[in-house]
C-alpha cells in the first residue's frame, strides 16, 4: 500500500522537460499529426473525479489519443517554499467514447474469493472495471470478500457490480479504497508507458 504516491524524480524531470510549455510540438502517430498539450485546472472532470479521490488541482497532459490526469498538490517544504507534487495519473482513452484506458491482456492478475476459497483470472483491467474469466458469475457476484491481486503482489479489496456476461467473461465495475486505487493506477500507467513508448519518446 502506498502512503503518498508520487512519480519518481526521474519521471518528474522527464515530464518537466517534455511539457516545458503549454503547447508542445507534434509527433507522427498512425500517419496523423497529434498535438500534445499541458493544462493545469481546478475543475476535475466527473469521469475521473471518483477515481482521483479528493484531488482539487489536476494537471492534464494530452498525449496522442490519451489524456493523462495527474492529481496535483502544492505543499510547503521545511523552508516555506511551495513545491508541486504530482500523483499517479489516470489515463483516459479518448479515441472513441472517453473512458479509462484498459489493459487488454492483464497477465497474472487475479480475483480471490476468500469466502469460498476460489480464484479467477482477470482478462482485462482498467481503474474502474475488469473482465473476469469465471465459470459461474453468480458465485463470483455472491461473494462479499473479493481481493484483486496484481503481479507485483499488491492486493486490494474490491466491491464489484455486474455489467454483462460475454464469452465466458463476467464484465464488472468495481470500487476500491483510494490508496489502493493509487497502486492500481501506477500499475496501469506503467503498462501504458511500456505499450505506448513511442508516444512518450517522440515528443519534440
Amino acid at each position: 500500500m502506498i502512503d503518498e504516491p508520487r512519480l519518481s524524480a526521474e519521471e518528474l524531470a522527464c515530464f518537466s522537460e517534455l511539457f516545458s510549455s503549454t503547447r508542445m510540438g507534434t509527433i507522427l502517430n498512425n500517419d496523423s499529426l497529434v498535438n500534445h498539450l499541458l493544462t493545469v485546472t481546478t475543475e476535475v472532470p466527473q469521469v475521473v473525479a471518483s477515481i482521483l479521490g479528493k484531488a482539487k488541482l489536476t494537471l492534464l497532459a494530452e498525449v496522442g489519443p490519451y489524456k493523462l490526469w495527474f492529481p496535483l498538490q502544492i505543499k510547503a517544504d521545511d523552508f516555506g517554499l511551495f513545491q508541486p507534487t504530482l500523483g499517479v495519473p489516470e489515463v483516459l482513452d479518448v479515441s472513441g467514447i472517453e473512458r479509462s484506458w484498459r489493459l487488454a491482456h492483464a497477465d497474472d492478475v487475479w480475483i480471490f474469493d476468500h469466502d469460498q476459497g476460489e480464484q479467477w483470472p482477470v482478462e482485462s483491467l482498467s481503474s474502474s472495471g475488469m473482465a473476469i474469466r469465471a465459470q459461474s458469475s453468480q458465485q463470483l457476484l455472491s461473494s462479499k470478500d473479493l481481493q484483486l491481486q496484481l503481479p507485483n503482489g499488491e492486493t486490494m479489496r474490491v466491491d464489484i457490480k455486474p455489467i454483462r456476461r460475454e464469452k465466458g467473461l463476467a464484465v464488472v465495475k468495481f470500487e476500491a479504497e483510494s490508496e489502493e486505487r493509487d497502486a492500481l493506477r501506477q500499475f496501469l500507467f506503467n503498462h501504458h508507458r511500456s505499450q505506448h513508448a513511442n508516444l512518450y519518446s517522440k515528443l519534440s
